[in-house]
């Protein structure tokens, strides 16, 4: 398939406004915040062209000058329709049109209308991430174990400016492994956003998750422009290995559940184990063990029928499914294990160095079995690339 490309639109003298107050901005915030990206893209959905970006805040006035929107130089309010969330901005207007005029604001130029791809997935079992620099064999490993576990048949990653390789390079090792799954690789080179909760703190004092847009944006690009006739969609990263203790496939109870719709909770594995693994060489399967002290749960995921939420009404994000009755319900059934030693620690160090301990160490069984019934082999059995080792 050749490259996904994005019409994406940028401000032009002017920046977003900040949402954070300035006494609770630390000091990486400015350098992490997306000032300048008014649209990650604009695409056909249908009859629909969707202007997709972060929240618009002060960059809703330079869109509504677009040409499209208006006519004889009052807006065509019966056509379009701005929706403006916490985290996410999109205006959806009813045209056929092949180009879109930007004002001066906004580049002067024209943009193409990217095509709509949900064709590509309508009717498939999707797993859906956002990825940056996760080793290319953990990605084949993540993407055996669901297609094997859970029956997915259908793939759709977006690579947020990963620099150990390309957009291109995932896809490659996907197609030789799995031929038969539909897949997409959106390269997605949009900053992250800075951190909340203590990981944003000043001072001591936790700030609120307020201006990290682009993994929610990337979820509502992958919901509009390529995944509205998905038969399901399940929402997880590469790290992150969801099992029933039933033995159902979470895309199957999805789809049979009342809401169309499964939240679930999380928990950690550790990297402790009895045969010794070198920080950061590890692949899923050498890591089979959780902490019995640790009765913490992780924020939860979620699976989807896409069809089943109106795209007005609930908005897809990281943990949630904002307005919709059905996300205030962790289902007890599904869990997913979050996996430590799976990671190139870009949030934080998450490798565990007091060593395995017979006593406090559980092995999780389920999760061992599932693994090894999907083909899935420990480092030992197949070094990792180059974009797992740690500098």
């Amino acid at each position: 398939m050749p490259a996904i490309a994005l019409s994406s639109i940028v401000a032009h003298g002017v920046q977003r406004e900040c949402p954070r107050p300035l006494h609770l901005r630390n000091a990486a915030y400015a350098g992490q915040f997306d000032w300048d990206t008014v649209c990650y893209d604009v695409y056909r959905a249908g009859r629909h062209v969707v202007f997709q970006g972060p929240p618009f805040a002060n960059f809703a006035a330079l869109l509504a000058d677009v040409p499209a929107l208006h006519r004889r130089g009052f807006p065509l309010w019966p056509r379009w329709r701005r929706i403006d969330r916490l985290k996410a901005g999109e205006i959806w207007l009813r045209s056929d049109a092949a180009r879109i005029a930007l004002p001066d604001a906004l580049g002067g130029d024209s943009i193409a209308v990217q095509p709509d791809m949900s064709s590509l997935f309508a009717g498939r079992r999707v797993i859906h991430t956002l990825s940056k620099n996760n080793d290319l064999q953990w990605i084949v490993d993540w993407v055996r174990f669901y297609v094997s576990v859970h029956g997915a048949d259908g793939v759709l990653i977006h690579d947020n400016a990963s620099t150990d390789y390309a957009a291109a390079d995932i896809e490659a090792a996907l197609r030789r492994t799995f031929p038969a799954i539909a897949l997409a690789v959106v390269s997605w080179p949009f900053r992250y956003g800075p951190q909340g909760g203590l990981a944003g703190a000043v001072d001591g004092v936790e700030t609120p998750w307020d201006s990290d847009f682009c993994q929610t944006g990337s979820l509502q690009h992958a919901r509009h422009r390529f995944l509205r006739t998905a038969r399901s969609v399940l929402n997880v990263d590469i790290d992150e290995l969801v099992l029933s203790d039933r033995g159902r496939s979470i895309f199957a109870a999805t789809e049979q559940s009342r809401a169309g719709f499964i939240k679930f909770a999380g928990s950690w594995i550790v990297t402790a184990t009895p045969h010794p693994v070198p920080e950061g060489l590890g692949r899923h399967a050498d890591f089979t063990y959780a902490d019995s002290t640790d009765t913490g749960q992780c924020p939860p995921k979620w699976c989807i029928v896409p069809g089943r939420h109106a795209r007005s009404r609930v908005s897809w994000s990281v943990h949630n499914l904002f307005g919709s009755r059905a996300n205030r319900v962790i289902d007890r059934e599904f869990r997913y294990r979050h996996m430590k030693g799976i990671s190139n620690g870009w949030k934080y160090r998450r490798w565990d160095d007091a060593g395995f301990d017979s006593a406090r160490h559980r092995r999780d069984d389920a999760l061992a079995a599932a693994m090894s019934g999907a083909g899935l082999q420990p480092a030992a059995a197949g070094a990792l690339s180059p974009a797992c080792v740690p500098e």
